[in-house]
Formats: structure tokens, sequence, C-alpha cells
């Protein structure tokens, strides 16, 4: 959920009597070779970017050597209809911003998926986007909606084309999450405030149509814009707002759900009974607030959804969670419990199996103690998996010392039959991995933090949870790189 505070394989028992395949080794061998047949001449530069890469390092991966598992709720157990959910959140921004007194030319701009990706960083002040490469150089910009041309990128951020706040991000990501960074960066990682970006966009077209006409606005460092953006995703996504029923987007939600949700694949459901009766410890970790958990969960999983989890952690405040010393707060009746904040050294078990808030170090203890059965201090490994690369996957990996599986959709981006492809993949920006061959900065988050990189939970789902995946790439995408980008 967004936070306010702030591969595909079927597989059969076939016994195979050989010593250099195994079926497991075989078909990941066939599904690099397959990929790498589709590639077309146009990356060949991506092709030369890696080719100083060994095929030595493979990633692999097999989820019963965990002990811990946790999984996100929203864009991981539970997928959204993207073609649906991204346009009620422009639609309710732009009005938002209209009951702000912006100008009516912005009623005039249209929802433009090709211009959406997730992983945009806004530059606040200048009124701009950005895409980063891997070591922070910007590869594309706009103003507003309008591209920028190399030589507009250098005139206002430098001939190196990086700009210092970008730099102070990469380094840490975690430091600019709240504060006076986030102020003037903001990185859209997610697909409740990916619509963001597009009407961020066009209110700044709006203002330089109207306000700003006698202005250089390339020159211009003092938009005011996303505060009101800010604040309008603070209006559709309080977590008080969706029992008050003053967000429009939960009411639209709770009124059509099928339009919104997707049910979830029974495979994922019976991989999670599977892992949970062979005694691994499960928890659901969501930074949505119990109510609104419970209501999708129900959807998507069925009704019993808490019966496939030891723990259920609501309105987690993900990433503090992971290195944070937060109490846990009991949940009662899809509600939490005010001034009801359990002292850390609690055994947080012991008092249930529904809280709010807290702190991973609890939870894992609570964990090891009362359904592996053995002290936090022995040997377990632990594993998250979920969709937003730095509460998901960065902070896990860094402060918690977990693997983490990152869950990224834009995987189908060459896909064009997939069915939410339009907003996945965008002409406009190019692929959300890389940009003539160029790695992204996400690109790069995914290859040094996650242990694996799928499309959807469908695809370990369909692989037995005690069989092997091994990667036909040291980058952790399976079963392949997306676009070609293949190592030699």
């Amino acid at each position: 959920m967004f936070n306010l505070g702030v591969r595909c394989v079927q597989s059969t028992k076939i016994q195979v009597d050989t010593v250099l395949f195994t079926l497991v080794k075989l078909r990941n061998y066939v599904s690099f070779k397959t990929a790498a047949r589709c590639l077309s001449v146009n990356t060949n530069i991506q092709r030369r970017f890696y080719s100083n890469n060994t095929m030595l390092n493979l990633k692999d991966f097999c989820i019963s050597d965990y002990d811990v598992i946790g999984f996100d709720l929203d864009g991981t157990l539970l997928r959204y209809n993207l073609n649906n959910m991204v346009p009620l959140e422009y639609e309710l921004l732009v009005k938002y911003l209209m009951e702000k007194k912006y100008p009516r030319v912005l009623l005039d701009k249209q929802f433009d998926s090709d211009f959406i990706q997730k992983g945009l960083i806004v530059d606040a002040e200048r009124g701009n986007l950005i895409k980063l490469a891997a070591d922070g150089e910007i590869l594309k910009a706009t103003h507003g909606t309008r591209f920028l041309s190399s030589a507009e990128i250098e005139d206002v951020y430098g001939k190196s084309r990086k700009w210092d706040i970008a730099q102070d991000y990469i380094n840490d990501p975690l430091s600019a999450w709240n504060g006076p960074v986030s102020e003037k960066l903001r990185t859209l990682l997610d697909y409740f405030d990916i619509a963001a970006s597009l009407v961020f966009a066009q209110a700044v077209d709006a203002l330089d149509e109207t306000v700003y006409t006698n202005t250089n606005v390339l020159q211009k460092n003092d938009y005011k814009v996303w505060p009101d953006i800010l604040s309008g995703l603070i209006q559709m996504y309080s977590r008080d707002h969706f029992a008050s029923g003053t967000s429009a987007y939960f009411e639209a939600l709770k009124q059509n759900p099928e339009k919104y949700l997707l049910k979830t694949d029974q495979q994922v459901i019976q991989l999670l009974r599977e892992l949970r009766s062979s005694g691994k410890a499960l928890y659901l970790l969501t930074g949505s607030n119990i109510d609104f958990a419970n209501f999708t969960a129900s959807y998507a999983l069925g009704p019993n959804w808490r019966d496939l989890f030891n723990c259920v952690v609501s309105f987690a405040k993900k990433p503090g969670f992971f290195f944070m010393q937060r109490s846990f707060l009991q949940n009662n009746n899809l509600s939490e419990v005010p001034n009801s904040e359990m002292p850390l050294q609690d055994d947080l078990l012991a008092k249930g199996k529904s809280f709010s808030q807290g702190n991973w170090e609890q939870l894992n203890e609570s964990l090891c103690k009362h359904v592996l059965r053995k002290d936090v201090n022995k040997t377990s490994r632990s594993l998250y998996v979920g969709d937003n690369l730095i509460q998901d996957v960065y902070a896990p990996y860094t402060k918690a010392s977990m693997d983490a599986i990152a869950i990224s959709e834009e995987m189908f981006e060459n896909k064009s039959s997939y069915e939410y492809y339009k907003i996945i993949q965008s002409s406009s920006w190019g692929s959300y991995f890389n940009l003539n061959g160029r790695p992204t900065l996400w690109f790069s988050v995914i290859e040094n933090y996650s242990k694996l990189c799928i499309s959807q939970m469908d695809v370990i789902a369909n692989v037995p949870v005690k069989e092997k995946i091994q990667c036909g790439n040291q980058h952790g995408f399976f079963p392949n790189v997306p676009n070609g980008q293949l190592v030699q």
C-alpha cells in the first residue's frame, strides 16, 4: 500500500536418467536459449554492455530453504486491475487539484498511459520528472509533460547530467524517505502513486500555460505543485478514510471490487498452505490498515485468509518496520486499539496473531519461538516478498539481513498481449530496466538486493517448494532477463 509516512513454469515429477541435467536445469537452460533466440538487432548494445560479466555467478533459489517467510499484500499476494485502478487514481487527483483552484485548462488534459512509468523521480521544485541510470545519470527528463533535449538536461543539471539530491538518494534511499529531502525529491515506486507523475506534469503544464507565460520555466525552481499532489494522495489513502467513507478511492473499491481487484490464483493460495503446513513461519506484512487489508484480502484470498499465516501485521510503516524499534499495537474488530502499545520485550504471538505497526526484531523472535520452536539466535533464514523496491527489497536486505524477492509486472513490458501492457510499458520513457543498454537505477536495485525477480507470485507457485530454481542470468530475473538483456 502507498506509504504516507514517509519465472512462469509448470513442473511434473519425471524421472530423468541423466548426469548432465536435472529437470530444473534443463528447463532453465531451454528458457534461456529460447529468450536468446528472440533477441532483435536492437539489443546488440545491451548485449555488449553486459558482455564483461560471466555466467559463473548465476543466482539460484529454493523457497523451502527459508524458515521465516513474509509477504506483502498489495501488488504481491493481491493484484489489481491496473487498467481500471490507475485511471481512477488519475481522475481523483485531477479532481482534487481542481478543488484547490488550479487552472481550468487542467480539465482539458487527458489520461495518457504511455506517459506514466513506475520508478520516475519527481524534481518537485523544478516541475520536472527524471529517469535515472544506475550511476545516477539522468537518462531522460521532462518539464511538465515536455521531454527535454540532452542540451536542456545539461543546462538544468550540469554537464554530468546528475542531480546532487538524486545522488544522495541513491547513496541512501532510506534517508530521503522522510524529512527535507522528501520535499524536493519523490520516487513513485508502485501502482498506488504512479498516476501522480502524469497529474503533476499536467499541472505544471497548466501553470506554465496560464501563470508563467513570460517566465523561463526551465530556470524556475519554486513550483508548489507537489505538496498539493501529496495532499491529494493523503486524501485518497489515509487509513482512517476507509471506515469513515471520506475517500472516493476507497468508496469506488467498496462499491465495485470486481472492477479493481483480482482473485488470487489458487496455486498461490495452495503454496501458502503448503509452506505453513510444512512448518515454515509465515506472516503477512502490509502497509494497509487492517480494515482495508481485510476487505481486499477477503476478496482475493477468501474469507479465511488469516488462516494462511501465523501472524498478520497491518499498517506496518515500511520501510521503518525493518530497522526501527516501534511498538506493536493490538488489532480488534478491524481497527487498531488505541493505547494498546506492547513493550518491545513482550512475546508477541502469546497475545494474538493480528497486530498493527511494530518492528521486525520482535516479530522474528516470536515466530522463531512459537512456530519454529527454537531460539532466535539459532540459525534461521528469512525471506520477504514484495513489489516496492525500497520498502520490500532494499530495506529488508540491508537492514534486516534477509533475502528478498522482487515482484515486477514490468517483466511483461515486451509482451503486447499482456492484459495490462498499456500501463506497465512506456514508449515515451523506454524500458523500466534499461535505456539504450544503460541499466536503470531500478534494474540495479533488483540486481544488487533481490534474490529473485519475478513478474507475479504465480511464477514461484508453479514450482514445487523443494525444487531449486536456477536463473539463466546472474541478475536474478526468472525465468529470463526482461527486454533481452541476456548475459553472454
